[in-house]
């Protein structure tokens, strides 16, 4: 690829953008400029290297043959910069920048939100936005820097790496259990009203799992979210199968069969391949797997 000297090597930063998001807005967004800025950037390096380095698809723009030869060089180059800039003066360059993190509703909630804390106090140069989504997360590109979901995505432009295994285990009020036939074992189940997902909208297939507690179970309601789950359990509508994490901690309602009944999941954290060596991703990761690991008697109480 002949490069002419016309090109102005900033533009390399918007080609990274738009590589490692898929999105002209989702890139502008990381760079702190409109989309439109992205878009002539790109246009004029395209038009000094004389080849198209992106091609529009139906989920984003993916990178040319050209696009490809370039990336390697284009990252190196940047990792050259930071390097020279964070040993300037013998100073540490604070790390910047956008790192979105998408997460199950409540994963996101009660796990990675207390984490970006005192992920903040430590890096406030690090913007940090956190969508949580009781869908399956979708993987295409630009959508998330960092993921944290029960589905592992075996395509080869995701990283995939294990957080931990929690607990889903079986829990009501104790109203509903003086009201109720007692339960001393798993056969006494039959009869009793259960609270769970709505199977219709559920897109995760690992939380399908209600026929490991109970084949004949009578549900008394069904929500798309696991908070209001969790909130006609305590209210003694029904006994409810809810992450350990969540409910474990809860005064208004008691474990049920905690001995003999028990469903094992696992959290896995996702991140894009090309992001993996961008040090705002890699500070954010190191965290979360960190801070999942100091929780593992959280997510699985003995």
């Amino acid at each position: 690829m002949h490069i002419n000297r016309k090109v102005n090597l900033d533009d390399l930063r918007y080609f990274l953008a738009l590589a490692r998001h898929g999105r002209l807005v989702a890139a502008g967004e990381r760079l702190g400029v409109e989309h439109t800025t992205v878009s002539r950037r790109l246009a004029a390096l395209e038009k000094a290297v004389g080849h198209r380095l992106f091609e529009r698809t139906r989920t984003g723009w993916t990178l040319t043959g050209a696009g490809r030869r370039l990336l390697p060089h284009a990252e190196r180059i940047e990792a050259e910069a930071a390097l020279a800039f964070s040993g300037a003066d013998d100073e540490t360059r604070p790390v910047s920048g956008l790192v979105r993190i998408v997460a199950t509703d409540a994963a996101g909630s009660v796990l990675v939100a207390p984490a970006l804390a005192p992920l903040h106090a430590r890096h406030p140069g690090i913007d940090l936005e956190l969508v949580t989504t009781s869908a399956l997360i979708s993987h295409h590109t630009g959508q998330f820097d960092v993921a944290v979901t029960l589905h592992r995505p075996e395509l080869p432009r995701l990283h995939a790496r294990p957080l931990g295994d929690y607990a889903l285990r079986l829990y009501a009020s104790p109203d509903y259990l003086r009201r109720r036939a007692p339960i001393r074992t798993p056969d006494d189940l039959a009869g009793h009203e259960m609270v769970w997902y709505i199977e219709s909208l559920l897109d995760l297939p690992e939380l399908r799992v209600f026929h490991q507690v109970s084949e004949t179970a009578e549900f008394a309601f069904r929500s798309s979210n696991v908070f209001a789950q969790l909130e006609s359990v305590a209210a003694g509508m029904g006994i409810g199968l809810l992450p350990a994490f969540l409910a474990e901690g809860d005064p208004r309602v008691v474990p049920v069969l905690a001995a003999e009944l028990e469903v094992a999941r696992t959290f896995w954290m996702i991140v894009p391949s090309a992001l993996l060596n961008v040090e705002r991703v890699r500070i954010v990761c190191e965290h979360l797997a960190a801070w999942f690991e100091d929780r593992a008697d959280v997510l699985r109480p003995r």
